[in-house]
This record gives C-alpha cells, sequence and structure tokens, in this order.
C-alpha cells in the first residue's frame, strides 16, 4: 500500500521525484519490491521524502554518507544505486553524463 501512496506523492501535480539522469520513484519502487520485504514504519515513510528532496537536489548523492542517521532501507537503496543502477560508482562521484 505504501508504494501506491509513493507513487501519488512522488508523481504529477505534486512532487515529481525525477530527475535528468534518474528516474528516482521508478527505481525505489523496483528496490522495494526486489530487495525490501519489511514493513513501512514512520521513519522510514517521513525520511523518503526527505531523501527525495535531496536526491533532486543533488542526483549524484553527495549529501549522502554512511555516518549519517538515514534509516537502513535509504543506505541500502543508495547501495543498491550505486551497484545496480550505477555499475559501482562511488555515491558520492557525480555521474558522467557525457
Amino acid at each position: 500500500m505504501a508504494t501506491e501512496y509513493w507513487r501519488l506523492l512522488f508523481t504529477s501535480p505534486s512532487l515529481e521525484w525525477t530527475s535528468q539522469n534518474t528516474p528516482w520513484l521508478e527505481w525505489w519502487i523496483e528496490f522495494l519490491q526486489e530487495k525490501y520485504k519489511k514493513s513501512v514504519n514512520k521513519d522510514m515513510w517521513d525520511q523518503t521524502l526527505v531523501f527525495a528532496e535531496k536526491t533532486l537536489a543533488d542526483e549524484a548523492l553527495s549529501f549522502w554518507s554512511e555516518d549519517s542517521a538515514w534509516p537502513g532501507v535509504i543506505d541500502e537503496f543508495v547501495e543498491y544505486i550505486k551497484t545496480d543502477k550505477r555499475g559501482g560508482q562511488n555515491a558520492g562521484d557525480a555521474m558522467d553524463t557525457a
């Protein structure tokens, strides 16, 4: 049910969670369906919005750190992005868009 709410929250006319080179919402839902089988708690729900806003401002994920207090699922999502979607590129590295 949470994924359907995220689809409503993160698509037009609300906050469009996609950037020039990254279909964030598509990857988030794909990640949850493939890798995350737990329930969604309030912290995860709240922090997903914060994370989405930050990714729109910084597509390279340079704001993210292993030492930050993100929920574990967001840490796992960043790892998924780095390994499965960006070919092992470090989260803090800028994307090569050339």
